[in-house]
């Protein structure tokens, strides 16, 4: 299966063929990554560990809600939104996000993890008002 502009731009045909599946399944599979990243971000202890969860988690519910959205124009056959460019620019928008999450991951989580491990221990000594 050669992916060139007829693949990406062209009217695809009614009948779905294996590629469209396959895309329908990585999707599938991104809604239940995210289902997984939710329930860790839930038992996360530690609250810049639980938002680096939740990032991601967001980023898998929206690629899994995007790409349904995408496979459900495809099954019915709209004309405008069954293309597959549509799932190069849902790929495209998840690659951009993920590297945003990994700047952050490099450059602003070890000092927010430190800021608030330091907040953490001054408010264990200072009492509190009651």
């Amino acid at each position: 299966m050669p992916i060139n502009y007829y693949f990406w731009f062209s009217q695809p045909s009614t009948i779905l063929n294996q590629t469209d599946f396959y895309i329908g399944y990585f999707f599938a599979a991104c809604l239940a990554v995210a289902i997984i990243f939710l329930v860790i971000a839930r038992f996360a202890k530690h609250q810049t560990i639980k938002n680096i969860w939740k990032r991601i988690w967001h980023l898998s519910l929206t690629l899994a809600i995007s790409g349904g959205f995408w496979f459900l124009f495809r099954y019915e056959n709209t004309p405008l939104f069954s293309r597959r460019f549509w799932v190069g620019l849902i790929g495209l928008m998840g690659i951009v996000w993920l590297i945003f999450i990994l700047k952050y991951l490099i450059f602003n989580f070890a000092k927010e993890k430190k800021e608030y491990e330091h907040e953490q221990m001054r408010n264990k000594y200072i009492p509190s008002r009651r």
